[in-house]
C-alpha cells in the first residue's frame, strides 16, 4: 500500500523512483512480522504436547484486545476532531470499523494477527498430521492459492488485507521454520545461502519493478494476468524476506554490532506500541510542520519519519513501565524472539 509520503509527491519528481522503491521493499512488514509470530508460537508451543488454551487466550486479550480496543477509539476520537464531525458520526465510525480495523489504516494489521491467535489451537493440530507436519512449505503454498482464486473469483471479500486468509503462507513458513528449529538439523550450507541471497535480490527486483508499472502504468498487462503476476511476485519476495530478515537478525544478534544490536533490541521490545502510537505523530507532523516547496518536502518527509519513531520509541517505554501499561501498549517477546531467530537460522 503506498504510503502518503508516496501518494503526496508527484511521479514526475527526480526523487519518486527512491521513494517508490523504499515504499515497495518495505511491502514485506506486515508478513514478516506473522510469519514471526508463527515461528515463536510454534517454538514455544510443541504440537506433540496438549495445551492449556484457557491460559494462551486470557494473555492475548489482555496483550492484545484490549489494546486495540483502546486505540479504536484513541484513533476514532482523533479523526472526529480533524474532520470536525459529530460525535454520532464518530461512534458511528468506531462501531463500523472495529470488526476491521477500520479506525484507523494501521489497525487492520490488529485484526489479523487477533485472528491468528484465535485460530492458533487449530493451526496447532492440523500441524499434526503427518502430510501437513512433513510439507508444511507446499501445504501453505497450496492454501494460499486457493484462497486467492476462491476470493479472485467467487468471494470477492471487502478488505481482504484483514482477514487471515490473505496470510496463510507465512504461517505455514513459520511452521516450516520452527520445525527445523526444534529438528536441531544442521545449518544450510554455504551454497545454499547464497543461493537465498540471489533469489531474494531477483524476487526484489522483479517485484519492485512489477509494482512501478503498475503504478505508471497501470494498464501494461491486462487482467486477469496483472492479478496473478501480482500475487506471484508480492508472496513470492515477502516469504523469501522473512527467511533474510532472520539471516540479518542472527547476524546483528551474534555480537559484532553491539550499538546497533542494543538500540534494535529496544525498539522490537517496544515495536507493538510504537506500532500503534506513531500514525498519531505523523498525522501531527503533517498537521503543524510540513510545509511546501520540493526540498523543504523531503527534508521534512524523511525527519517527520524519524521524530515520529523517536517520539513513539519514548511514550511507549513510559507507558510500559506503568501498571496498566500492558493493557494499554501490549507486551512484546522480543527476547524469545531473538534467540529464536538465532537458533532458526543456524537449522532452517
Amino acid at each position: 500500500m503506498p504510503s502518503s509520503a508516496v501518494n503526496n509527491l508527484a511521479k514526475e519528481s527526480s526523487l519518486y523512483p527512491l521513494y517508490h522503491i523504499v515504499n515497495t521493499a518495505s511491502n514485506f512488514a506486515v508478513p514478516a512480522f506473522l510469519f514471526l509470530s508463527s515461528v515463536v508460537l510454534l517454538y514455544r508451543y510443541d504440537v506433540g504436547t496438549n495445551q492449556n488454551w484457557t491460559v494462551f487466550y486470557r494473555k492475548r486479550f489482555k496483550t492484545i484486545v484490549v489494546p486495540y480496543l483502546l486505540w479504536s477509539l484513541f484513533y476514532s476520537t482523533v479523526v472526529l476532531y480533524t474532520r470536525h464531525s459529530s460525535i454520532l458520526d464518530g461512534l458511528f465510525r468506531f462501531l463500523k470499523g472495529l470488526p476491521i480495523g477500520g479506525s484507523y489504516s494501521h489497525l487492520y494489521f490488529i485484526i489479523v494477527i487477533a485472528q491468528f491467535y484465535l485460530l492458533f489451537p487449530l493451526f496447532h493440530l492440523l500441524l499434526r498430521i503427518g502430510f501437513i507436519r512433513n510439507h508444511p512449505l507446499l501445504c501453505g503454498a497450496a492454501a494460499q492459492t486457493a484462497f486467492y482464486l476462491l476470493n479472485h473469483y467467487w468471494l470477492h471479500m471487502y478488505k481482504v488485507g484483514t482477514f487471515i486468509g490473505s496470510y496463510l503462507l507465512y504461517f505455514f513458513l513459520g511452521a516450516y521454520a520452527a520445525m527445523k528449529l526444534k529438528s536441531n538439523e544442521r545449518g544450510a550450507s554455504q551454497p545454499a545461502r547464497w543461493m537465498l541471497y540471489a533469489e531474494f535480490a531477483v524476487s526484489a527486483v522483479v517485484y519492485i519493478y512489477q509494482m512501478w508499472l503498475q503504478r505508471t502504468s497501470p494498464h501494461w498487462l491486462l487482467q486477469p494476468w496483472l492479478s496473478y503476476l501480482n500475487f506471484v511476485t508480492n508472496y513470492t519476495y515477502s516469504a523469501i524476506s522473512c527467511l533474510i530478515l532472520m539471516q540479518v537478525s542472527a547476524f546483528i544478534e551474534s555480537g559484532r554490532f553491539r550499538l546497533v544490536n542494543k538500540s534494535l533490541f529496544s525498539i522490537g521490545k517496544y515495536s507493538f506500541g510504537i506500532y500503534l502510537l506513531h500514525p498519531f505523530f505523523l498525522l501531527v507532523w503533517r498537521y503543524k510542520i510540513m510545509i511546501g516547496g520540493p526540498l523543504v518536502y523531503h527534508v521534512l518527509t524523511w525527519a517527520g519519519g524519524a521524530v515520529a519513531l523517536t517520539l513513539s520509541w519514548l511514550a511507549t517505554a513510559i507507558i510500559q513501565k506503568s501498571h496498566l501499561g500492558t493493557f494499554v501498549v501490549g507486551k512484546s517477546d522480543v527476547r524469545q524472539l531473538f534467540a529464536t531467530q538465532v537458533k532458526a537460522t543456524k537449522s532452517a
